[in-house]
Formats: C-alpha cells, structure tokens, sequence
C-alpha cells in the first residue's frame, strides 16, 4: 500500500458496484421531484456518474448536488461527470467534508458514497480534532452513545455526519469497510443505525472489491420515512462475486440483530438456530480466564527492529557475549509452525535460519553503568537517521520509561496464543521459555491448572466456532481476537489429558494435518457428547465467509469435507490411543 492511499484512505468503488447501488436507491428508495444529494469524497466520481446514470431527470424538477474531495484533480474528473441541465444545481467544493459539516447544518435527501479509510493514527491533528467534535455532536444526538470512545476510523465521523445530515425521508449509501458489523468500538453506531432508519440493508461481498489492497468491505443503505411497516427492519445480502450484480443476483441472509449475545452483525450467516445451539453450549463450559492467572498481551518493545537481532546482527554490533541480556524471543507468530508445544529445537531452528530471535533485555540502570559495547550501541538508537528514523529515546513509549532502552513487562509465560490467524486459531505450549512481542498473548495457568490440558482442551469445535463468532476478522482471512475476546472463549477444559494424547496432537499439527481432521482427534476426547458434525458445519460456514473461498482448491479443502468419514476416522483413532 502507498504513503498516499494510507494517509488519504482514497480506495475508488468498482463501477458495477456504484452502478448496483445506484439503480437500486433511484428505482427503490428515492423520492420527490426536488432531491438534494451530498458525496462527501467523491474521488474520481464513479458514484456521480452511476447515480446520474441511474436518474430519469424527466421525472423531477430539481436536483441540488455538493461535491467534496482534498484532490482538486478527482474532483475536477468528477465535476465534469455531471450532466448539463438547468435542472441541477451543483457545489464543488475543495475541502475536507467534517471541517464543512461542523460549520455548517445542511440536509440532504441523499448522502452516497464510499469515504475515506484512515485510522486515526495516520490523520492529521486537524483532521483527529474534527472527529473528536463529530463524534462529540453524535453523541449528544441520542442516548444510544453513552461511551467516551473516541473515533479509530475517519469512515466512522462520515457515516456519524451523514446520518445527522440526512432529512426526515433521507437515504443513506456508503461503501465501508466490514469493521462496522464486528467491532465493539463500533457496537453504539450499529445501534443508532437500526434506531435512525427504518429499513437497513447491507450487502456483503465474497471477495475482496478494491484491487491490490485487503480491506473487506460492505456496502450499508439507511432509509428514513418508510410508511409502510412491513417494509421496515434490516437485512443481509452476501454477494459472492461482483458480477452477480449486474443481474442482479444475491442472497438475502439471516437478521440475527435482535440477539443479545452472539449480537455482531457478522453472525448473519448463521440460523437462529444455529446461534442459539452455539449459545446453550457456550454457557455450559466456563471461560479460559477462569483457568488461566495471566493472558495479557505479549511484550511491546516500541522499536522491534532495534531491540530483536538474528545472530549476524549480534556479531556485527559486539553483542553476542552478553548472554545476560540476549533472551529468546518469537517476534512474529507466523514464524511458528503448527504445533502444541513450541521446543528449544524449534527455537534453535528458527536461530540457525538467522531469524531475528534475540531479544535485548537491557538491565534498568543508567548507562554510565553499562559496558562500553552496550553503550555503544545505545548510542546508535539515539542517534538521529536519515527520513525521520533513529532518536529512539524520544518515541512516547521510551520517555514514559525510567531508562528508555529497558523494556518492561518482560515475564516468560508458559502457552502462548498467536493473536492472528489464517485457517485456524493456534495456542501452543512455551516449552523453549521463548520470550513473545505483542503478536502473541502470553499465558500463565492458576496453580491446580495445566497449560498441556488447557492447550489439547482448547483445540475443539466449539470454542473453534465461538472464535470465529467472537473475533473479527479483516481482508485476506486474517481472524484475530483481542485479549479480552480470547480470555473470554468458554472452553471445555478436559484435567485428563495424557501425555500420549498431547504428543499425537502435536505431531498432527506439525504434519499439516487438515484441521477437520485434527478436529475429529479431539473432540472424541473433549466433547465426545456433543453434536459435532453440527458443530462442524457451524464452524465451516463461518470460515468459509473469512476466507471467502479465494481459490477452487480452498472451496474444495472446506467445503467437500465428508462428515461421514470424518467421524469414522474419528471412531478408528480413538480406538488407537485409547
């Protein structure tokens, strides 16, 4: 991804997308003969064609419309995508859309688009600050905002200015990203969404749309003033490719909103029932934090590529005799293999490729008390680089430190949880006492607990199913769950465990055994009584919408899996250990 896109968040819409969706508001949603319609970053103005596209200008007397962009050479492109007609009034406008917003109180009849993505990290202080004061206004416009989150998305302060812009028959359109049907920092808007409107759809798509990058996106419509009532409510659309649109041709899902637990909106792929099965046995089994005395976030460092070296670097820096602070460390979890125990041979694996697994655990002393070599190389991380780099001691994170090149929270943990994963969740066991970053949850068990029982018990259907359904998940498959969603997974921990069960699932899993497979192993050990086939189906249709079938040979890994023999090949291995 370029500095641009990621400063500016300027992903343009699919042109069969904007055409979808402006048909179907004109044909569907639309009303009256004068409109007003607001695109508040209309990009090169695929939106704006498609809409005037989708218009009959016979059939209204005026139409008013306000274009929005930061590039003066898109807006322009868009500009001249408005037809000439003395029925249209048009405003463009070279400036940021919230600035406008908060000095200015119009309404439309229409707001459509697809705003800007930037996290909050990468917006200027100005823009930051405008967010703050939508947010703020938002907040003060319903009940339903009791929280004093802050907004992590420039997305999230357009879809909050838009819903208070829209009049009282106005239709909302945007193009967003799918964070706003998982993330709980999202919860209060999915909220005020449903309470603003009477009919809510959105339409999910089983690919990924915008070329080169992996942002999963929605496509959300609001519409206010609907009379008739058994019109209102919200549904769900999964559109398994963008070609299916010109027909038009989708799946309308379930409506799961009314729920109370299970609640985010990404669980419209499931049955009531389905939930509500999921849900009993989720409340039969206590939580991993029930068992577990730690499971916070591994080490955070500030500066990995200072602190973590391979042993070339080491060497190069005059470092590899400091045995007292050269620690162990696994810097990501992809470098991990599958497995259920993580091993010093693992480890030392991972060290002869010339890994970056070395951490430096420097002592919190002054460095006038340090060796010379130490100080040698402190002195490199504090001294200034070309394009913004070096003067490490500066970041935030180090002044917060009595030294800044000591690290805190450095304890060593007996399981490690990876924090984001591909085709399944991994947890294994810390046998090599390797040091984790924060790509990692660091696990410690209360004293009548084993991290070996909580590791093979954690490898079922169930809590398999629940971490699909509790975590969220982002472009290209990745599902990852926060601290608070991991520790909060109901388990079936099994105390019984043998260390021959343990071996066979570790070897399994360094096999690359298909994890329908590995599966089939442990349920027979931890949930014998349960209906896993059922579970199975659950759980392969929620990861087959992660990882929206990318490819025919992953459609065939997931979705031909035989039930059937998947339970004999159970019977027959449980038959072996036991």
């Amino acid at each position: 991804m370029s500095n641009t896109k990621k400063n500016t968040g300027s992903y343009y819409t699919p042109k069969i997308l904007s055409e979808f969706l402006s048909n179907h508001i004109v044909q569907k949603y639309l009303k009256g003969n004068k409109i007003s319609v607001l695109e508040p970053s209309c990009g090169d103005g695929e939106f704006v064609s498609s809409f005037f596209k989708s218009l009959d200008l016979n059939t209204i007397d005026n139409i008013s419309i306000d274009l929005f962009d930061i590039n003066g050479v898109e807006l322009a492109k868009a500009d001249a995508l408005i037809p000439l007609s003395d029925k249209i009034d048009k405003t463009i406008n070279h400036q940021d859309y919230l600035k406008h917003y908060l000095e200015n109180d119009d309404e439309y009849s229409l707001i459509i688009g697809n705003p800007p993505y930037v996290k909050r990290s990468n917006l200027k202080k100005v823009q930051v600050k405008s967010c703050d004061e939508v947010h703020k206004r938002f907040k003060d416009s319903s009940n339903l905002v009791v929280s004093n989150g802050k907004i992590n998305n420039i997305w999230m302060a357009f879809v909050e200015a838009a819903i208070m812009s829209l009049n009282q028959n106005g239709v909302l359109c945007f193009v967003i990203p799918s964070e706003i049907l998982q993330v709980k920092y999202a919860k209060e808007l999915r909220a005020l969404i449903i309470d603003k409107f009477d009919r809510v759809e959105v339409f999910a798509f089983n690919e990924l749309i915008f070329d080169g990058i992996q942002q999963d996106v929605v496509a959300l419509i609001g519409v206010k003033g609907i009379e008739n009532i058994n019109q209102h409510g919200i549904s769900f659309y999964q559109v398994e490719q963008l070609d299916d649109l010109k027909e038009p041709k989708f799946t309308e899902k379930n409506n799961n909103i009314h729920r109370t637990t299970l609640d985010k909106w990404t669980n419209y792929i499931l049955t009531d029932d389905e939930l509500n099965f999921v849900d009993y046995l989720k409340n039969e089994h206590k939580q991993i934090k029930f068992y577990t005395e730690k499971a916070q976030v591994g080490i955070v460092s500030a500066a990995n590529d200072y602190f973590i070296l391979n042993d070339k670097e080491l060497k190069e820096n005059k470092l590899s005799r400091f045995s007292s602070i050269v620690k162990p460390i696994l810097p990501k979890g992809a470098l991990v293999p599958n497995v259920a125990k993580f091993t010093s041979f693992d480890f030392h694996y991972l060290k002869n490729k010339n890994v970056k697994v070395n951490f430096l655990l420097f002592p919190n002393l002054p460095k006038s008390k340090l060796d010379v070599k130490l100080i040698n190389y402190l002195t490199k991380g504090e001294k200034k680089e070309k394009e913004g780099k070096g003067e490490l001691h500066l970041r935030y994170k180090m002044t917060l430190r009595d030294n800044w090149y000591h690290v805190p929270s450095t304890w060593l943990s007996q399981g490690l949880f990876v924090k984001r994963c591909h085709k399944y969740p991994k947890i294994f066991v810390n046998e090599a006492n390797s040091l984790a970053t924060d790509s990692f949850y660091r696990i410690n068990m209360k004293e009548n607990y084993n991290i070996k029982n909580l590791v093979f018990s954690f490898y079922n259907s169930l809590t398999f199913v629940l971490a699909e359904l509790e975590g969220r998940f982002y472009g290209g498959g990745v599902l990852e769950l926060t601290p608070n969603e991991f520790k909060e997974l109901s388990i079936p921990y099994n105390k019984n465990i043998t260390d021959k069960q343990f071996d066979i699932l570790d070897k399994m899993l360094r096999e690359d055994r298909n994890i329908e497979d590995i599966l089939c192993f442990t349920n027979s050990i931890i949930i014998p009584n349960l209906d896993t086939i059922k579970l199975e189906e659950i759980r392969i249709k929620l990861v087959n919408r992660r990882l929206k079938k990318t490819t025919k040979q992953q459609r065939d890994n997931i979705e031909v899996y035989d039930f059937e023999q998947t339970h004999t090949e159970e019977r027959n291995l449980n038959i072996l250990v036991n």
